[in-house]
């Protein structure tokens, strides 16, 4: 009865892992967005090693004004 249960509890942990498709959509974003991340953060550090000790001009962000 014990290896029956041990075995039962097995499969239910190896199947109950999987990710639902929208989970697999939501965690690949998330890795193609650290990644975009990752790769404007390097290209931000080099500008601002390339512009020897000159104060880099400051990033404005502003939205657009509501149609």
């Amino acid at each position: 009865m014990q290896q029956f249960l041990l075995l039962t509890l097995c499969a239910l942990a190896i199947t109950g892992c999987s990710r639902s498709p929208a989970e697999q959509l939501a965690y690949r974003h998330a890795e193609e967005q650290y990644q975009i991340n990752m790769e404007r953060s390097a290209r931000y550090r080099q500008s601002l090693e390339q512009a020897d000790g000159e104060s880099p001009a400051p990033i404005i962000i502003t939205s657009r004004p509501a149609d």
